[in-house]
């Protein structure tokens, strides 16, 4: 019984530590192979954003037609990817220099990254990215958003179908959160409650503050 009582103190005195000096264990969920498609278009999408490599040919790899955006109101449906490129050409171009003005967009980070499964065949992934500006890579800015991906046969292949933008407060950590991949990691230059937060719907209007 004696030993025991020292086990648990000393567990216990661990646990204080811990909580003392602030470290959290992050639990992640691994990815269920039914929608480890779904994150391979997810990531070759970042990977292009952040290349500027946005061209027809690729936007096909990642969107469905008729692609929704539901930022502010009403809801933007583009029917072609022609429509889809020419959109998410100009947010490259221009809203991310917008974004990191008067220094110059480098690259985006994620922060965080979850999922929430819908049918086998339909995923929403959640994403809190990290706008790394200027050639020293400075941490600025923070935005949210939920894609829904789905399963198209025909292509036999996952395809981003709807964007809906997020208060970053509202991330939802509720839903299973993965492990981010290195080369896609933010790795916490500046804390996350320390980067000022954005909203694409905000943005729209010129507007860089959100309250």
């Amino acid at each position: 019984m004696k030993q025991i009582f020292i086990i648990v103190s000393i567990t216990l005195l661990f646990i204080s530590c811990d909580n003392k000096n602030g470290i959290e264990t992050q639990l992640f969920s691994p990815i269920d192979k039914l929608y480890s498609g779904a994150f391979e278009t997810f990531y070759d999408y970042i990977a292009t954003i952040n290349k500027n490599e946005l061209t027809r040919d690729k936007m096909s790899e990642f969107f469905n037609v008729n692609f929704s955006m539901i930022i502010g109101n009403p809801t933007l449906t583009l029917p072609t990817i022609t429509e889809i490129t020419a959109v998410y050409n100009d947010i490259r171009t221009n809203t991310y220099s917008f974004i990191c003005s008067p220094s110059e967009f480098n690259e985006l980070k994620l922060s965080k990254l979850s999922y929430m499964p819908l049918t086998k065949n339909s995923v929403n992934i959640a994403l809190l990215d990290v706008f790394l500006c200027s050639e020293n890579r400075v941490p600025s800015y923070k935005m949210a958003f939920i894609y829904n991906l789905v399963f198209d046969e025909s292509k036999d292949k996952w395809l981003m179908n709807t964007l809906t933008e997020l208060n970053p407060k509202n991330y939802p950590d509720n839903w299973k959160q993965v492990e981010i991949r290195d080369s896609f990691k933010y790795i916490n230059e500046k804390e996350n409650n320390d980067i000022k937060p954005l909203l694409a719907s905000e943005l729209i209007k010129g507007n860089k503050i959100l309250n």
